[in-house]
């Protein structure tokens, strides 16, 4: 029986007030049946960190007639290392129980839902269903390849759930002592533009237009610049569009002073405060290599938010190893121009490039990018993103290129 359409019901983010009950869902989920006290207390302050896999950040709830009665922990699997990383000594200090060799339950490509909890009362009711759908949602904006999850063997309520919904086994994984099945569903989505920005200006332009998102950036004659604090606020709370911000705070080459690097860690704390969608940040050593730290240093302060890896990448001494290195450290997509001087002409590197990424991050293709080469490079390459300023003159965006570039993407 499905009562969904008789009772009431509210999806929302979690907050610290639910950490008790996020807590009792993830201890259920990995075989904990009736957890005593002592168990949810610890795991419920685990659950307040945002740097942890099982975090209330990371949580939607369910409530019905203001009672919580479900939940759903799920993230990026870009993260899911880095998240595990800090979670697992957790749960050793904690529990004593060692998780260091257990499978990888996620990764790169794919929004994990990682743990779909109901109370037993409220089951039947559709509840599963419409928190698993919220998931599917976030991926989908997030533009992740595919959704995954585990599910236990003898747990066939579950698999007919997901199975419904279009999911479908790809492997198994030990995880929790348990020889999970684990289900993928792939998603698809359309062509993007994202358009360079380079003013508040470009940024009207491109929301009066109907592009889905920007890099709002300054100073293009220099590669563009960290823009203003103004600007990136009035984007944030005024545009219809998704709002990523390049933090760069000057020209010329993307080895920073410590001076330098922590005014960028700071402007993307600003920018993580204000609500943007994303950052785009790269950071290299002198000798043309990837600064792995400092990529994780960013991508932990970005903190929830997007992070592109930005046209560094195309002074890299050697794109495959830099390529493997940037997905490791959690970017969720790289901009290049396949480290030719434009798109059109890196096609044949940025073709490599998309077919070792395999879904792992999501390659934007960018620079030259306009209405006539748009969709070619989509075609020739496999990307399903391109980049571009839609300029016809000066550094500003136009409103009638930007509208030709989207039409050429979507056919």
């Amino acid at each position: 029986m499905n009562l969904t359409e008789s009772i009431h019901y509210t999806i929302r983010p979690a907050t610290a007030d639910d950490a008790p009950f996020v807590a009792r869902a993830i201890l259920e989920a990995v075989g904990f049946d009736n957890p005593p006290a002592e168990f949810i207390e610890k795991q419920a302050r685990l659950c307040l960190r945002d740097d942890v896999l099982y975090s209330c950040r990371n949580t939607q709830v369910a409530e019905v007639g203001g009672r919580v009665v479900g939940s759903l922990t799920a993230y990026d699997g870009r993260r899911y290392r880095m998240l595990r990383a800090v979670t697992f000594p957790l749960i050793r200090e904690m529990s004593g129980v060692d998780l260091s060799g257990m499978d990888d339950e996620s990764g790169p490509g794919e929004y994990y839902l990682d743990s779909l909890y109901v109370l037993p009362e409220m089951r039947r009711r559709g509840i599963a269903k419409i928190l698993v759908q919220k998931g599917l949602d976030v991926a989908t904006a997030l533009r992740l390849p595919a959704a995954a999850l585990l599910v236990a063997p003898d747990n066939a309520a579950a698999a007919r759930l997901y199975g419904s919904l279009g999911f479908r086994e790809t492997g198994r994984v030990q995880a929790f002592r348990v020889n999970y099945r684990k289900l993928a569903l792939p998603l698809s989505h359309p062509p993007l533009l994202e358009v360079c920005a380079a003013s508040m200006a470009s940024a009207l332009t491109a929301a009066q237009a109907g592009a889905p998102r920007i890099e709002l950036c300054r100073r293009l004659d220099l590669g563009g610049l960290t823009p203003d604090r103004a600007d990136i606020a009035r984007c944030v709370k005024g545009l219809p569009l998704r709002t990523f911000v390049l933090v760069r705070p000057r020209g010329g080459d993307f080895h920073y002073s410590a001076d330098e690097f922590a005014a960028i860690i700071d402007d993307i704390r600003y920018c993580r405060d204000a609500g943007a969608h994303g950052v785009v940040v790269g950071f290299l050593h002198a000798d043309g290599t990837i600064d792995t730290d400092r990529c994780r240093q960013a991508v932990a302060a970005a903190d929830g938010m997007e992070v592109t890896f930005h046209r560094a990448f195309d002074r890299c001494s050697h794109w495959p190893t830099a390529l493997e290195q940037i997905i490791d450290c959690g970017f969720n997509r790289l901009l290049t121009s396949g480290q030719q001087p434009t798109a059109e002409q890196g096609i044949d590197t940025l073709r490599a490039i998309q077919a070792q990424a395999h879904g792992r991050i999501a390659i934007l293709a960018g620079s030259g990018v306009n209405a006539r080469n748009a969709a070619d490079i989509i075609q020739a390459t496999g990307v399903n993103e391109v980049h571009g300023s839609c300029k016809t003159a000066g550094y500003e965006s136009d409103e009638a290129e930007v509208r030709r570039t989207l039409a050429a993407i979507r056919g």
